[in-house]
């Protein structure tokens, strides 16, 4: 069975935790639009900018990830103290 047909039977997988695993598997870090195109790809979520700047916000606002401009483009990676935020929660 595919990661497409795993999460079209579980849909109530949530984008945050989506998120989190793709940036555990590139530290260097995604562009959101390298997100968007992983997250429709691999995982079979389309999610707009907006929202995807939401998720990313508040996964920000708990430290779990960090965002920066890098030219015209906004990246985000896994917090510094990602490990110590996820240990506490």
């Amino acid at each position: 069975m595919s990661k497409k047909e795993i999460l079209d039977v579980w849909r109530n997988m949530p984008v945050y935790k989506l998120i989190i695993e793709e940036l555990i598997s590139k530290p260097q870090g995604l562009s959101v639009r390298e997100l968007l195109a992983v997250l429709k790809k691999e995982h079979g979520v389309e999610l707009n900018r907006n929202e995807l700047h939401s998720a990313l916000l508040k996964l920000e606002m708990n430290g779990l990830v960090y965002v920066e401009h890098i030219g015209n483009e906004l990246v985000a990676r896994l917090s510094p103290d990602f490990m110590k935020n996820i240990c506490r929660s």
